[in-house]
């Protein structure tokens, strides 16, 4: 940590961080368009400028060392008539087409423009206007809007590891475009349009959909891997729009990749609403009544898969069971991909696809024999009674007596048609929890829908059949001893 100086009063920041991110951290907002903190320092927008003491000219704040005893001014004349300058250029040929553009109430241009322009423009001439292109598979770029800060170039070069677009031409020609022939068809086109500060890379898939304070936020953690990416939820009227990252650099987590981003259709459609016996739909109490029967009469249970499921979740369920002194084992590692370190697919993405199998080993939902064993014992009918939670059946348990089968689900699938009971359950998100992460991280998700009407959880389900077990097995008792 250094001692520096804001507008003339002293902070203790960390001399590590870029000037721009230790000056927020001390509660002072820099502008910028091109900066950030994952990203190299090119310098391009000209919209951080400031003064430093002992140098005659303005600086930009993103290429100035955080050192000891740094003396910065951020809101003189001087910095606030360069803020306003570069503002009327960026401006000049911007086509202000915000009551259209999907990026309006989350653009950079919009609050730069009301923190640091003027107002009103100079400009009169004819505005450049460039037709608008396709140049991924749910990318587009409106180059009339770009500002050339040179942020999606950089990113596609540094962390994803390709080179699709570049800068062509010189100053008012300026364009950013593809610098192959092939369209972009990498995992990150969403983020793309993420640290575009502009509306000029949008993607088709959230194109037009909603204005974005329409939408209900609340902290998340992506399901979609191992990794258990930070973000915030959109809903609108009860359906999950998208998810949005939510940055924390003390964890180094900044982006999403598109096949957590964009994986919300589950979440709004194909749901299982109903409980379903031998592939049709039944009352939730006869189908509840039948499988706590057979608990009472089982000698050895199941419960396969769960990392799908919150810490809270499997806890519960573990403790629920344990009430029944009956033996049981849980498994929630199905794929050889939970049995040892996820590998990356790329610098976000991995090899394990399920968001809590970190949580699931350290709440010992897992068991000695590993899923082979169990898938072994399944066939040749050792258990009584085999619970699935949110995992294929079919791909898990081939050969294993459907009579003995009770899937728990989110949505309605050939499995849940084929076993003999099927339950439905709440999807994350109609839920609070933490994940584990790959790393030992657990992080806490809000709940950002509500369930329908009468839709229990996964927990909530085994505690209710350990109930009623319980009670049947008692009034049992009380029978025969009445029968004396």
């Amino acid at each position: 940590m250094v001692k520096i100086k804001i507008d003339g009063i002293e902070y203790e920041v960390d001399e590590k961080k870029n000037l721009i991110s230790a000056a927020k951290d001390a509660g002072v907002d820099i502008p910028f368009f091109c900066y950030h903190p994952k990203l190299s320092v090119v310098g391009m927008c000209r919209m951080c400028l400031i003064e430093i003491e002992g140098i005659p000219r303005l600086q930009v704040a993103c290429n100035t060392k955080v050192t000891e005893g740094l003396s910065i001014v951020t809101k003189s004349d001087r910095v606030k008539e360069a803020r306003e300058g570069t503002m009327e250029f960026l401006l000049a040929n911007h086509p202000l087409d915000c009551p259209v553009c999907d990026k309006a109430g989350e653009c950079q241009l919009q609050d730069n423009s009301f923190g640091s322009g003027k107002g009103n423009s100079r400009f009169t001439l004819e505005k450049r206007n460039i037709p608008q292109e396709e140049i991924g598979s749910n990318l587009i770029i409106n180059h009339n809007r770009c500002i050339v800060c040179y942020r999606c170039v950089r990113f596609e070069e540094e962390m994803v590891g390709e080179s699709n677009l570049g800068l062509f031409e010189r100053g008012y020609h300026s364009i950013i475009g593809l610098a192959k022939e092939e369209p972009i068809n990498h995992n990150y086109q969403g983020a793309l349009a993420d640290i575009c500060p502009v509306g000029a890379l949008l993607n088709h898939k959230t194109l037009f959909k909603s204005r974005v304070w329409w939408y209900k936020s609340e902290e998340s953690v992506c399901p979609g891997c191992s990794t258990g990416c930070k973000t915030y939820t959109n809903v609108r009227d009860n359906k999950m729009f998208r998810y949005m990252p939510r940055i924390d650099e003390e964890k180094d987590q900044y982006f999403l990749c598109d096949k957590g981003r964009f994986n919300v259709d589950w979440l709004n459609t194909n749901r299982l609403f109903s409980f379903y016996k031998n592939g049709e739909a039944s009352k939730s109490a006869a189908v509840l009544d039948e499988i706590s029967e057979k608990i009472s009469k089982s000698k050895k249970i199941a419960v396969i898969g769960g990392a799908h499921e919150s810490d809270q979740n499997l806890k519960s369920i573990k403790e629920s069971l344990s009430k029944l002194g009956v033996p049981f084992v849980t498994e929630a590692r199905v794929s050889p991909e939970q049995y040892k370190e996820p590998e990356q697919v790329d610098f976000q993405y991995t090899t394990d696809k399920r968001p809590n199998t970190k949580g699931a080993v350290d709440a010992g939902f897992v068991s000695s024999e590993g899923i082979d064993s169990i898938r072994s014992a399944a066939a040749k009918g050792e258990f009584d009674l085999i619970f699935v939670i949110k995992e294929k059946v079919s791909e898990i348990l081939a050969g294993a007596p459907s009579e003995s089968i009770v899937v728990l689900e989110t949505n309605l699938t050939e499995d849940t048609t084929k076993a003999k009971y099927s339950v439905p359950i709440k999807a994350y998100s109609e839920q609070s929890g933490s994940f584990t992460n790959k790393k030992g991280w657990i992080q806490n998700f809000s709940k950002s829908m509500e369930a329908p009407k009468g839709l229990s959880s996964s927990e909530e389900i085994f505690s209710l059949l350990v109930t009623k077990t319980l009670e049947l097995r008692s009034n049992t008792r009380e029978a025969a001893v009445g029968n004396r």
